[in-house]
């Protein structure tokens, strides 16, 4: 009998968000695999049956390699490095289960910084070369947080034919400016991340809507390659909804949830695809009308659009004043989370690596 996985699978792509290599196996195969500093510190934090940790010999052997890049270079401290090669460590497992992308994050730390985020993608490109040089390096697409000077970086990464995504995304204004830059996919978040990490907490406002909004205004737009990636589900229904988005990336238990659910039985088939309608039906009656609603598509709102990305403080005014602020709130408090868990990473390096002080490594001479 069909899952409802299956029926989403004739939809959209599905991506998995997890860089556990056990569960895509068993759910796979997956289109692309998402990851970001989160999911790499709950993946690296797992215990096995005897109590040590599960990857302590990637952990070591990332400490290693570390080691020997940190003296060739001035841009990243010991730690850093050896973060970065732990998650691509753990993103060349998923490969097998994948098709398309492997999704490695750059450093959160840096989101407000072009250059050093640029650095940090050409790094992650080299540490895949190191470590799986049989791995096509035009499957790997660097996430990025949505900032101004993030998405500046993307642009000049895209240049060079590394591919970006355009992540923590939360309005029409990043998405303009993604496509502007010529980004390969963008990651709206449906829900704010601290849904994540606060159970008590939820989105008393998740942007469905922008999911299908964003990918109306990318396939109006002339010869656009951006692709939606829908991200920071809480729910099957959030899912079904978004059936027909390009791409879904969904995390385990929510995957093991649509593969047991039949097809056929689920009550809620009414709204499957619902986004996209929608938005389609949000863009038909807006017309040529105003309105400061971020996600309505009228032609003096795409022309705004048009005109704000190609000035940074027009498009930092818009982006602030979007939903009242709601998205620049949402993208801070997403770095902020990241930021958070990057340091947790950081600490799992000077815990397994006695060799570093407590203050942590400086760039090399």
């Amino acid at each position: 009998m069909a899952t409802l996985l299956d029926q989403l699978r004739t939809l959209s792509a599905v991506d998995c968000d997890t860089l556990d290599a056990e569960a895509a196996a068993k759910l796979g195969p997956f289109t692309d695999c998402t990851s970001n500093q989160a999911i790499a510190f709950a993946e690296l934090s797992r215990l096995d049956s005897d109590g040590k940790p599960r990857y302590r010999q990637l952990i070591a052997e990332s400490i290693q390699v570390a080691h020997w890049l940190f003296g060739k270079q001035t841009d990243a401290t010991l730690e850093e490095l050896a973060v970065e090669l732990m998650m691509v460590g753990l993103s060349i497992r998923l490969a097998p289960h994948t098709t398309g992308y492997l999704h490695v994050q750059t450093n959160p730390k840096s989101a407000y910084s072009a250059q050093k985020t640029v650095t940090n993608a050409e790094r992650i490109i080299s540490h895949f070369k190191q470590l799986a040089p049989d791995f096509a390096t035009s499957r790997i697409c660097i996430k990025i947080p949505s900032t101004w000077e993030g998405i500046q970086a993307c642009r000049e990464l895209e240049k060079k034919d590394i591919s970006t995504l355009a992540t923590a995304l939360f309005s029409l204004e990043q998405t303009a400016l993604a496509a502007d830059a010529g980004c390969r996919c963008i990651a709206p978040y449906v829900n704010e991340l601290r849904v994540h990490f606060d159970p008590r907490y939820t989105d008393a406002n998740p942007s469905l809507a922008l999911c299908g909004a964003a990918q109306h205004y990318l396939n109006s737009r002339p010869g656009s390659k951006t692709h939606v990636v829908a991200a920071s589900l809480t729910s099957v229904e959030q899912v079904m909804q978004l059936a027909g988005i390009q791409h879904i990336t969904i995390s385990p238990s929510l995957l093991a949830e649509l593969a047991a659910t039949p097809a056929a039985t689920w009550p809620r088939a009414a709204e499957i695809g619902q986004a996209l309608k929608v938005a389609a039906a949000t863009a038909a009656s807006a017309g040529g009308s105003h309105s400061v609603a971020t996600h309505l598509l009228g032609a003096e709102r795409r022309r705004m659009l048009e005109a704000v990305v190609k000035d940074e403080g027009l498009w930092r005014m818009a982006f602030t004043r979007a939903d009242g602020g709601a998205g620049e709130v949402k993208l801070v408090q997403a770095i902020n989370i990241f930021a958070d868990v990057q340091d947790q990473l950081e600490e799992i390096v000077r815990r397994a690596d006695v060799t570093v002080p407590a203050g942590g490594g400086t760039g090399g001479v």
